[in-house]
């Protein structure tokens, strides 16, 4: 984004035209490209009712009536194979919710969204990164981007359960790989967590972590010596909502889990579900966005179990309507329909891979998705699904494109054609 532009601008609808020349009504020009609503454009001429602009695809002339200042809110449902990955933009504020098992979300950051900072020698800030919960294809991926230097973050939130080696390798106060737990099979807890950088250098001092959870201990230890980490601390539903505010808008992320207890001396314990597994998942973060009059839900690895978990602990009130949803743990069949009632999205995004054991996303979780949305024609998207090979052989990674003004929502994924119009647009609010 050179500063030789005369102004940058934003698409200020979707699918926004640009076109070879002027366009003027009735000469039959058909649009070079189509570019996403709160795609970036710098101006270079200014010709009465158009702009010259460099953006994403083919550069040309666009219509003033199709341009704004003001970006929105966007978010990347970037395709990191088995595993989540989403990237959100609203003002400048940058965010992370996990980062996928791999390489993938890091590739699209440094080669491909944030080129323009990194080509000017200049840092990459992520305001916030939510970690939903420490699963190896939620957590893995964002190893590499905290080591690699040309980062910087504000707050990482996390859910505060450890991970450790379940072997003679841990401490023998810990009776499972997520620690100590209490209780009887009806009615256990666990005990072991953490929250800020000081409890987890607590924890580390003591050993038994699983080797991923180790190399993630070390890259934050290491960024905030190095004060490329500004805060590192647990999240739940307690915690206080984050409020940002760009172009006289307001975008508030409220944490609606995970839901913990307290014991008879008062410290923080978390319900056991079945096991460890559906215990880590279960107590994963739930982000809700709610950007004016539109809202999105983020509901990490939620299990039947922690889900009726929240659902009892919110009562009559129901904070997880909203107008799109990540669908829970990858498609999985665990899952209570009168959770997808109290959702009732417009659309589901669900976030997969392949080559994996679980058959995500299963038949019944994008049946149902689609059961208990609103609307006549609900949509169900696959990050998995969305990925593609294009008659070039280049593989079209599935990334679904969530953008919005405050009062509409669009949604996209990439068509195989290269162009004019490469997007597969649908309107689900509007």
């Amino acid at each position: 984004m050179s500063q030789n532009y005369l102004v940058q601008k934003y698409a200020a609808i979707n699918e926004a035209p640009i076109y070879r020349n002027k366009k003027t009504p009735g000469d039959g020009q058909r649009a070079i490209n189509k570019i996403l609503m709160g795609t970036w454009m710098g101006v270079t001429q200014d010709d009465g009712d158009h702009y010259y602009v460099v953006t994403a695809g083919d550069d040309g002339w666009i219509h003033k009536d199709h341009v704004s200042d003001d970006m929105g809110l966007k978010m990347f449902f970037v395709d990191v194979g088995q595993g989540d990955g989403v990237l959100i933009e609203f003002g400048d504020k940058k965010m992370l919710v996990d980062a996928g098992p791999n390489s993938n979300l890091k590739n699209y950051l440094v080669g491909w969204q944030y080129t323009y900072l990194l080509e000017r020698n200049e840092k990459v800030h992520i305001d916030y990164v939510f970690i939903s919960h420490f699963d190896f294809d939620h957590y893995a991926g964002i190893i590499d981007i905290i080591n690699d230097t040309r980062f910087t973050f504000g707050t990482i939130y996390h859910n505060g359960i450890a991970r450790f080696d379940d072997s003679d390798q841990r401490p023998q106060e810990y009776n499972s790989d997520l620690g100590t737990t209490v209780g009887s099979r009806s009615s256990k807890y666990l005990t072991t967590n953490f929250d800020s950088i000081a409890g987890f250098r607590r924890l580390n001092a003591k050993g038994g972590f699983t080797t991923t959870f180790q190399l993630f201990f070390n890259s934050v230890d290491t960024a905030m010596r190095e004060d490329r980490i500004n805060n590192f601390k647990r999240a739940s539903y307690r915690s206080r909502a984050i409020e940002i505010t760009a172009h006289q808008k307001k975008c508030t992320i409220e944490f609606l889990g995970p839901v913990y207890d307290r014991d008879d001396d008062n410290n923080l314990i978390y319900k056991w579900f079945s096991d460890s597994s559906h215990t880590r998942n279960g107590h994963s973060l739930v982000l809700k966005f709610t950007y004016e009059e539109v809202s999105i839900l983020l509901t990490g690895d939620l299990n039947s179990k922690s889900q009726a978990h929240l659902m009892n602990h919110y009562d009559d009130d129901n904070p997880f309507l909203c107008d799109v949803t990540k669908g829970c743990h990858h498609g999985s069949s665990d899952f209570d329909t009168n959770f997808l009632r109290r959702i009732s999205p417009f659309a589901t995004v669900i976030s997969s891979g392949d080559n994996e054991s679980h058959s995500h996303p299963r038949a019944d979780a994008v049946g149902a998705a689609g059961k208990y949305s609103r609307g006549e024609k609900p949509k169900v998207y696959s990050t998995e699904l969305a990925r593609s090979v294009s008659s070039g052989g280049d593989i079209l990674y599935g990334m679904i494109n969530l953008r919005s003004l405050g009062d509409q929502i669009y949604m996209a994924q990439m068509k195989e054609a290269k162009k004019p119009d490469i997007w597969d647009s649908y309107t689900i609010i509007e």
